[in-house]
This record gives structure tokens, C-alpha cells and sequence, in this order.
């Protein structure tokens, strides 16, 4: 997954599109791209809860990224580094969590803590190999960020909510204390492209994660199923993770390329903050799950130096004594200049 994924790709399906047809189309292959995602789940609920949501403003750029991460990235014996086919993400985000009921103030001890996280990430994407009609490819990433009231989680929301003319958040007073957070994670992916009937394209995209800090620690694996046409011209739609392993890449073109897309991924969770508090200080936890899932279908369009992704996604439940399952609402608009 990278912003040469899609010339790589091309070859995923030789007896479709040939290299005539394909100098032949209309695009052209830009180096830089941007991507703002908004995840809420107030489209599916009345009331705030669980995650309540999140933003994240990110920039991919082709080419090699920062000394500093290449240099880490090589010291991880299964990382496979491209000389050519390689590119850098930087991403700056918050994510916002509550109990499900937001109206009192006193400490809610059987559910989840209020918690916010600001954070910035740096991410190292490289192709590995290419077999057939089987691309692999990698991804190496660092979130720095810190918890609790310093993230501005509390400001946010009630400003939103000020602003929407909504009941105010009440118990912010009980949010998880500050703290630093370093993670590192690794995701290996393959991306395969079958040609199906008329121009009708179907993507197969299994992936396996670890993370590993003091905000989350777990092993992860899923698979996201496309069908559209012409795959090749983009990648999975991106996602806030934990989640889906995404990029905003795609061919601007002068038609309209569209896409459904289904997956699933399981979680074994070893540490979320975010439910077992705080690692250096007192503060409220639950009691975990270790084993979640998530689900996510949705649509993606793109044209021109636009694209549009929209999502639902639905998360098993994450702690003992949790209502409902988490049921949130992504919307990604990305674009090149």
C-alpha cells in the first residue's frame, strides 16, 4: 500500500487491462496527498458513548521518509524496505471516549472512562514483493500523543455540543490523568485484484497488525473485500485505528471509479488505556475483553483529485458490563493538489 500501489497493481490482472490501454487513460500520478477523516457516532445513536469519535488530518507523500524512521524501520528483521516503491504518511488526530451516560457527574464505576487522545504519527510504507497476481507490501508506523485533560478532548466536545445546542458532556471531572504515549506498530498486507464480469473488478486485501505501547498493546488480523471497477486506481479506504490499514491513495482520472467495501478484523487485546486507565497513576479502568471485533461496509468514489469514502462501522463489545455494541459513522474526503 503505497502511492505507486496502483501501477504495481496493474499486473494483478493481465489478461484485463493491457500496457497500451493503460498509457492510453486518462490520469496522471501525483506525489502528495491529503486526507481529512471524521468518525462520529452521533448518525447512529441519540447520545454520546463509548467512542464518540475522532478526526485526523493526514499527508502521504511518496518517496523515502524521515532518517529517523528508516533507521528504525531497518533494524525490524521482518520490514522489507523498497529502494523505489515507497512512501511516508504523517497524520495528526483526536480521538474522544465517554460513558454512556454523559448527564451525571459523579464517577460512573461500571463503565468505561472519559478520555480523550491527541496524538501524531509517522508511518513508512514499502512494497515487498510482487508473485503473480499477489502484491505484499508493509507498513511501519510511530504515534506519539498524550492522554487526558492536555489532549483537549473535554474542550472539544463541549464545544460541540455548545455549538449543535445539545445536552453538555458532565463528567469530565473523572477523565483518565496525563500521560505521555509511544506506540510502534507493524502491519503486513496483501492486495489481490480479480477481474470479474464486464468491467466489474472484486479486491481481496487480507492483514496482519501488532501494536505495541503504553496506550495499546494487541495482535490483529482481517480481511477487506472490494467490489467496483477499476480497483487498481486506489487502495482501501482509510480508517483511524485501530482499525482497517488504509491509504488515501488513488489515480486522479477523468471518469468516475467507484467501490463497495466489506471486511472484518479480530483484536486480541493485551492494553487499551482507553478501558484499563491509566499506566503510571490511580485513575478509573474496566475490565476489559481481550478478543474484539470489527466490522466495517461502506462505499468509496473517486474523481478528478477527489475522493470520497463513506462507512459504518461496528465494534463488539469491548469491556464486561457494556449496553450495546460501539456503532460509529466514518466519512473520508481525500485529495491531491
Amino acid at each position: 500500500m503505497i502511492v505507486l500501489l496502483a501501477l504495481i497493481a496493474v499486473n494483478l490482472a493481465p489478461d484485463t487491462v493491457s500496457g497500451d490501454e493503460i498509457s492510453n487513460q486518462t490520469f496522471s500520478i501525483p506525489t502528495n496527498f491529503w486526507s481529512i477523516q471524521v468518525e462520529n457516532d452521533s448518525i447512529n445513536r441519540s447520545e454520546d458513548g463509548n467512542y464518540t469519535g475522532g478526526v485526523e488530518v493526514s499527508w502521504l507523500k511518496s518517496g523515502p521518509g524521515p532518517k529517523w524512521i528508516t533507521g528504525l524501520a531497518e533494524w525490524l528483521p521482518f520490514y522489507h524496505l523498497s529502494e523505489e516503491r515507497i512512501a511516508a504518511n504523517y497524520s495528526l488526530g483526536q480521538k474522544i471516549f465517554t460513558p454512556a451516560d454523559t448527564t451525571r457527574a459523579e464517577l460512573i464505576t461500571d463503565d468505561r472512562p472519559y478520555a480523550g487522545y491527541l496524538y501524531f504519527g509517522t508511518a513508512l510504507l514499502s512494497e515487498i514483493e510482487q508473485k503473480e497476481n499477489i502484491l505484499t507490501s508493509n507498513i511501519f508506523e510511530v504515534t506519539v500523543g498524550v492522554v487526558g485533560p492536555a489532549s483537549g478532548a473535554e474542550f472539544v466536545q463541549k464545544g460541540v455540543h455548545k455549538i449543535i445546542d445539545t445536552r453538555e458532556p458532565m463528567g469530565w471531572d473523572n477523565q483518565l490523568k496525563n500521560e505521555l504515549g509511544l506506540d510502534i506498530s507493524y502491519t503486513r498486507l496483501w492486495s489481490i485484484v480479480l477481474q470479474g464480469p464486464w468491467s466489474l473488478q472484486c479486491g481481496i486485501s487480507p492483514h496482519l497488525t501488532a501494536e505495541l505501547g503504553n496506550i495499546y498493546t494487541h495482535g490483529a488480523g482481517g480481511v477487506m473485500f472490494r467490489l467496483g471497477n477499476n480497483l487498481r486506481a486506489s487502495f482501501n479506504a482509510p480508517c483511524i485505528r485501530p482499525g482497517f490499514p488504509g491509504v488515501c491513495y488513488f489515480q486522479s482520472s477523468s471518469q468516475l471509479n467507484w467501490y463497495l467495501f466489506a471486511g472484518h478484523e479480530r483484536r486480541f487485546v493485551i492494553r487499551d488505556i482507553f478501558l484499563d486507565g491509566n499506566t503510571f497513576a490511580e485513575s478509573h479502568s474496566v475490565d476489559k475483553e481481550q478478543l474484539v471485533g470489527e466490522s466495517q461496509i461502506g462505499i468509496a468514489l473517486h474523481s478528478g483529485r477527489f475522493s470520497l469514502a463513506l462507512s459504518n462501522l461496528m465494534r463488539t463489545r469491548e469491556f464486561s458490563g457494556q449496553d450495546d455494541l460501539a456503532e460509529y459513522t466514518s466519512l473520508n474526503l481525500a485529495f491531491t493538489l
